[in-house]
């Protein structure tokens, strides 16, 4: 259970749920594990962009938000990954999403070291 780099690779092409596989197959091993929380961070804020794109604001919102709470312990980087500018993005996007009209956001990627 190391291996962030194919996800992230999926998710920067857009493929949000081939990401969400990716990582949830690293997650998977040791749910209890110094990376859980990293894995399925990443993992919900795949699942908030796929929500997203699918244009329902409350699955998008809620994975989101928990995704980035995950993520946060880990920040700013964490196994090459830069976790804060994604954060941030996703900070964003839950400002975002609390108006009436539906936002139109780019989607994030994810950098790495």
């Amino acid at each position: 259970m190391d291996d962030p780099h194919r996800g992230i690779e999926l998710f920067n092409r857009g493929l949000y749920w081939e990401a969400h596989e990716a990582w949830e197959h690293e997650w998977v091993p040791d749910r209890r594990g110094p990376d859980s929380g990293f894995y399925k961070g990443l993992i919900q804020v795949a699942a908030g962009c796929l929500h997203y794109q699918r244009r329902n604001r409350r699955g998008a919102v809620n994975k989101w938000r928990s995704g980035a709470g995950y993520l946060r312990p880990y920040m700013p980087v964490h196994r090459g990954v830069k976790l804060a500018p994604l954060v941030q993005a996703v900070d964003g996007y839950l400002e975002a999403m609390s108006g009436e009209s539906w936002p139109e956001l780019d989607l994030p990627t994810i950098d790495q070291e």
